[in-house]
């Protein structure tokens, strides 16, 4: 009888395993950098992490904003939110839990995205413009940038929880993914260092979202790489 329960136990499991319902992805794409600032498409490769200067929220807006590609695999699902939750880094302030808490509570609506598709085919699809880190939270985190250790060349890293809210009804389920966010405080946004004190640099022509990932100068003369003001 002990027998019969643990082969019943073990059935049930293993049952339950093969109807485990499939999981919505979602994954960061990469920056946006074409002359067009064009959205990337549902097949680009990834962007592992991201690097956002705070600093940023002094002369633009400076959210961090990215483009998200959902896929499931096998299973037709509509997509009705993102939630979206922060690991801070060490020394936040208690304005910058706040507004973490904040960003927390309010799902980012993706507007009804549809995966659909044939069979076991994989449905993906691109969403636009998600705020990863509303501008109250990057503003927080420039005004804690002492306490927690930012400037040019010091980092620290924000880590960012994903995850699909399935519409009522859906089968499939939203499975969570982090994604970590390099924080500095003027890295990207100001002039490098290492560029001659006489100036010698100039902006780049297009940077699509200024703040993130991509620096809005160069240096002019590769001659003065390496020297400091």
């Amino acid at each position: 009888m002990h027998r019969v329960t643990i082969f019943s136990s073990l059935a049930a499991s293993a049952l339950l395993a093969g109807c485990t319902a499939p999981s919505v992805l979602v994954e960061v794409l990469p920056p946006r950098t074409s002359a067009t600032c064009a959205a990337p498409s549902k097949t680009d490769s990834t962007l592992g992490r991201g690097l956002l200067d705070v600093l940023a929220t002094q002369g633009t807006h400076g959210a961090y904003v990215s483009d998200l590609r959902l896929s499931v695999k096998g299973l037709d699902a509509r997509i009705d939110s993102l939630k979206i939750e922060y690991a801070l880094p060490d020394g936040a302030s208690a304005d910058v839990k706040a507004e973490a808490d904040a960003a927390s509570k309010n799902d980012f609506v993706v507007g009804d995205t549809v995966l659909s598709g044939n069979d076991d085919d994989l449905r993906a699809a691109v969403v636009q413009n998600v705020q990863l880190v509303p501008r109250d939270l990057a503003r927080a985190l420039y005004e804690s940038a002492d306490a927690i250790g930012l400037d040019k060349v010091e980092y620290r890293t924000l880590v960012v929880t994903l995850t699909p809210v399935m519409s009522d009804g859906e089968t499939a389920v939203g499975a969570s993914s982090s994604f970590p966010i390099d924080l500095c405080s003027g890295c990207l946004v100001t002039p490098p260092d290492v560029c001659s004190e006489d100036g010698d640099y100039a902006q780049i022509p297009v940077t699509c979202r200024p703040g993130q990932d991509t620096p809005l100068f160069t240096c002019t003369n590769a001659s003065t790489i390496g020297e400091t003001p």
